[in-house]
């Protein structure tokens, strides 16, 4: 799995408290900024900077480390919808 297939920038994580570190809650994060770990093999998270979309902090922005095994259940990792169909992720690039 590369890693935009597991996650991207815009991305919006549904998470539990045993999908990221020092989880105090269940939350929905945004994706903002991917900090580290997801070109790491060995890593077991994903550093992320994300806005809180509903769990009691609405709004306000997140530093949080997600646990990659996290990232591959089915419904954590909600993809944004193309504009007009287009996603730039899969254009060929022009060199």
């Amino acid at each position: 799995m590369s890693r935009d297939e597991l996650l991207r920038v815009g991305d919006t994580l549904r998470l539990g408290k045993a999908d990221w570190v020092y989880a105090d809650r269940s939350m929905i994060v945004r994706v903002a900024d991917i900090r580290y770990g997801l070109d790491e093999e060995h890593s077991q998270v994903v550093g992320i900077i994300g806005t809180v979309v509903a769990g009691g902090r609405d709004g306000r922005m997140v530093a949080i480390a997600v646990y990659k095994t996290a990232l591959t259940r089915p419904g954590v990792v909600e993809r944004p919808r193309p504009v007009n169909g287009v996603d730039h992720y899969n254009e060929a690039h022009e060199r």
